[in-house]
């Protein structure tokens, strides 16, 4: 049986690069070791009889591409135990490492599973790879839960899509329509469009009052050297959810924004990859500062990495970084907390521009709220869905082309999760956490997946081995700055509550918290 391969997963399935594959990794971490014959059917029964994609490779025909049964298909090949010669975090972080710059064969199913025990059996770990071409995150995400008891109704949370009915409709069928037809075209066109802007910063720098500019834009040249900056002085003046607005600011900064440069991740990543992660972050917490700065659970999270990334940044040498840009997905379709009927992707990446170096919590909370709510309230989301048909449609060159003048903008993807609230079992043991890795594409040197799971968050950070050696440093600091922030918050309250009491809202300096491995 053979069905054609949909433009939407076409376009992550010939996007691997030899340092940047395309794989989408999920981490489970078990209390115990399950029966061994227990893990390969339940896998089986619970989803890959129920996904025939699973059992199927992709076959390019002509110019086509359709999923074909592999008439071969073996579960050993695709499930498996791995035994490490010691249950150390250490040892655990270096073979999970290795696995990401591991290819498929895509003469088989491009996907495994892993249950990686040590010399004892007090505790697991299930480590899942699936190719982005098979579906997106939040649906692979489902399917790797879903391999667990008690996931369904009140496990996994509702994410809404864009739109109700799953889809764009009326007025954004028309950016669809815009964005698939012209793309190509608009990039031909990018440099006299940068020109463009440049020139006309000369005719409206004067009306601005420099006293209401965006922070760090303080000069004329500023403007000219940074167009963007000039998109975000002027939308500036407007609210939050005014669309019209947001979507020419959003599209614009997608267009015009520089080359991502962190100087101390410049260059080229190569194939070997350092992950790292941690779990244990209290998702109460999390919501107490939002209530505090009347911001949101992911404006608190975004803020925490912000956080974690400027300090990273300082340790080697960089200050003047105030902006660091990043893929993010956001799904196009409403998802149920029920395994969905079919994979695929069905979302969009969208460029977010996250502020770094403001240490006032307050400021950086609302800073983030700002960014993410113009984004949220624009058309972005449907034009880089259309940009996405154009790059599956086109010639391998001109496909390869718009993926690294997009990628090139960005540091690397950045998601927020919001997983199962219950806690799981496999097997009947529980699932202790659960962590998720990102992919990154053309030369992006890092990952980062906030993911919250039964009251807590964790952290997965991945990225090239050579820029970031030390990826630790960045998953245990976003757990060291949300205490310091909720040490704020508490400072916060008690000065707006009492207002006798001179509080200082400043960021305390200790914060103690170490790795959690498996």
């Amino acid at each position: 049986m053979s069905t054609p391969i949909a433009a939407s997963d076409l376009t992550w399935l010939l996007m691997d690069r030899g340092n940047n594959l395309m794989h989408v990794h999920g981490l489970l971490t078990l209390q115990a070791t399950p029966d061994w014959d227990f893990v390969r059917k339940a896998v089986f029964d619970r989803v890959v009889s129920k996904y025939r994609v699973l059992s199927q490779v992709p076959v390019k025909r002509g110019r086509h591409w359709t999923w074909e049964d592999d008439v071969d298909f073996s579960l050993d090949r695709h499930v498996f135990r791995v035994e490490l010669p010691d249950s150390r975090y250490e040892t655990l972080q270096d073979y999970i490492s290795s696995q990401f710059s591991l290819p498929f064969d895509r003469s088989h199913p491009i996907w495994d599973m892993q249950l990686i025990v040590g010399p004892d059996d007090d505790r697991a770990v299930f480590l899942t790879r699936f190719h982005h071409g098979l579906g997106d995150g939040i649906r692979l995400v489902q399917l790797l839960l879903g391999i667990c008891e008690g996931a369904g109704e009140h496990a996994t949370p509702t994410v809404v899509g864009l739109n109700k009915d799953g889809g764009p409709s009326g007025p954004l069928d028309v950016v669809v329509h815009l964005a698939e037809t012209t793309v190509k075209d608009g990039l031909d066109v990018l440099a006299h469009s940068r020109e463009l802007a440049r020139d006309l910063t000369h005719g409206v720098i004067a009306a601005l009052d420099p006293t209401a500019l965006p922070r760090h834009v303080e000069t004329a040249f500023e403007f000219v050297k940074h167009p963007v900056k000039l998109l975000d002085a002027l939308t500036s003046y407007s609210s939050e959810d005014n669309e019209v607005t947001n979507s020419w600011r959003e599209i614009g900064r997608l267009l015009l924004s520089e080359k991502a440069d962190a100087e101390a991740w410049s260059g080229h990543p190569q194939k070997a990859k350092s992950v790292a992660w941690s779990a244990g972050i209290d998702l109460g917490d999390v919501k107490a500062i939002a209530t505090a700065y009347e911001g949101t659970v992911n404006d608190v999270l975004m803020s925490a990495v912000s956080l974690a990334l400027s300090d990273y940044l300082r340790e080697r040498g960089v200050h003047d970084i105030h902006d660091l840009a990043w893929m993010m997905p956001v799904s196009l379709q409403p998802i149920d907390g029920e395994l969905p009927d079919t994979l695929g992707n069905h979302f969009a990446v969208v460029l977010f521009s996250m502020p770094l170096g403001i240490e006032d919590p307050a400021e950086l909370i609302a800073e983030v709220h700002e960014r993410t709510t113009r984004l949220k309230h624009s058309a972005e989301p449907i034009v880089a869905f259309g940009v996405q048909q154009v790059i599956a449609e086109a010639p391998k060159k001109v496909a390869r082309g718009i993926t690294d003048f997009f990628s090139r903008k960005t540091i690397g993807q950045l998601s927020n999760v919001p997983g199962p609230r219950a806690q799981l079992r496999f097997a009947g043991i529980p699932v202790e956490s659960v962590c998720a890795f990102v992919p990154t594409s053309g030369d992006q040197p890092i990952g980062i997946c906030v993911f919250s799971y039964n009251g807590s968050v964790a952290v997965g950070v991945s990225g090239d081995s050579r820029m970031i050696p030390d990826p630790d440093h960045i998953s245990r600091g976003v757990g060291q700055h949300v205490e310091r922030l909720l040490a704020a918050a508490t400072a916060h309250t008690a000065s707006t509550s009492t207002p006798a009491l001179a509080m200082n809202s400043a960021l305390p300096t200790s914060a103690p918290t170490s790795p959690q491995g498996a």
